[in-house]
């Protein structure tokens, strides 16, 4: 069980659950979210607004003020990898990244059922993050969740909160 504030920063490739996830955080749990994407394209509330603002000019700043609120946050983010150095320096100021992944068979059908993008929007960043996965993992490290299986399925938002917060014997 949770008894202090944390801030997640949920990642992975495209298709794998992260926006599902982090509203069910939301709903389930009381913790803000902050969905990146959305916010970048001028879209949330003025406060939310604000907050990507300041990351942009002060991301020590940014985590302090999260910090200071006492609630709990996710981070809704599929970074660019011109990003990775910002990455690194939230998770020294406290963020918990975590890498959705999954069966990528099942993740490009799930993906493209949502017809957000197209096809081969999602090809360029599956791609992307192939080439660049050694550079990737060394920021992720070991938290990696598989949260696509076959048909596709996603896996339980109950579930992947288990394997984020179980308690280590």
């Amino acid at each position: 069980m949770m008894t202090s504030t944390v801030i997640l920063h949920v990642c992975g490739i495209p298709g794998s659950g992260k926006t599902s996830y982090s509203e069910w955080l939301e709903r389930q749990k009381g913790f803000l979210h902050l969905e990146f994407d959305q916010l970048q394209r001028g879209l949330g509330t003025q406060s939310n607004l604000s907050l990507i603002e300041l990351l942009k000019a002060n991301p020590d700043a940014f985590i302090s003020r999260l910090f200071q609120t006492g609630q709990s946050t996710v981070i809704d983010w599929g970074f660019s990898l011109s990003d990775l150095s910002l990455v690194c320096r939230l998770q020294q100021r406290g963020t918990v990244t975590w890498w959705f992944d999954g069966d990528r068979k099942a993740v490009r059908q799930a993906f493209i059922e949502r017809r957000t993008v197209s096809p081969e929007a999602f090809q360029v960043q599956m791609d992307s993050i192939e080439r660049n996965w050694q550079a990737i993992k060394e920021i992720i490290g070991t938290r990696i969740i598989k949260t696509v299986a076959p048909g596709p399925t996603h896996a339980a938002p109950e579930w992947i909160f288990d394997q984020m917060f179980r308690q280590e014997p």
